[in-house]
């Protein structure tokens, strides 16, 4: 009977120990390499999206800034210990980079605004495509900087500053505001400030869904 009683004491100590153990994520994962500092310069914008550049930036430095001991620098500092640069990329073409998935016909309540024109469609649903490639790099020069914003930058993996280079293929859409123009107050006629917004804020959510799985990528790297 006794044994049986420290048997099944081990037994919850042991799973009470297990319960409190976990890994904290929100420690420097770059302090293996020595890395207390990071300065992330606005990214290079190379797709034939417009507007990229900020957003991701910006959000992939709040992933950063979310690590206790990482110091974060917003732009150029010669002072920090790796230098993040990110390059975005999509298609060459607008037309493959950027496809609209679904129409409408010009008929009901549009029909009215097109006049004597002939019946046809119209976007209403945009889908988009780009990629954004990051590279972590321990103190680089200013030609290093240089080279990894160029296509050579995919050659600079062997190059023993180098701590991270990962692509992160991403995706968006949005819905287009459509509707009448004939009169003042027409949903036609504030449409594309509407559709600028809406764009804005699809561009905004495909950010944050990079920044969290750069959060993955410095996981898995470190």
């Amino acid at each position: 009977m006794k044994v049986r009683f420290f048997s099944i004491l081990a037994m919850l100590l042991a799973l009470t120990s297990c319960a409190g153990y976990h890994f904290n994520t929100n420690n420097n994962p770059l302090i293996g390499y020595d890395i207390r500092s990071v300065a992330v310069p606005m990214f290079v914008n190379r797709s034939v999206i417009p507007e990229l550049a900020a957003p991701m930036t910006k959000e992939i430095i709040f992933t950063l800034n979310d690590y206790s001991g990482l110091r974060v620098f917003s732009g150029e500092n010669e002072a920090a210990d790796a230098v993040l640069i990110g390059i975005i990329e999509s298609r060459d073409h607008y037309n493959d980079a950027v496809k609209t998935t679904q129409t409408l016909f010009t008929d009901d309540t549009i029909k009215s605004s097109v006049g004597d024109r002939s019946p046809f469609y119209y976007p209403v649903q945009t889908t988009y495509r780009f990629s954004l490639k990051v590279y972590l790099i321990k103190r680089p020069s200013k030609e290093e900087i240089q080279l990894l914003t160029t296509d050579m930058g995919q050659f600079m993996k062997a190059n023993p500053k180098v701590v991270l280079m990962d692509t992160i293929d991403l995706s968006g859409s949005f819905s287009r505001a459509v509707g009448e123009t004939t009169t003042a107050n027409a949903v036609g006629k504030t449409n594309f400030v509407k559709n600028k917004g809406v764009f804005e804020k699809s561009l905004q959510d495909t950010a944050i869904s990079a920044a969290k799985t750069f959060r993955q990528v410095v996981l898995n790297a470190f």
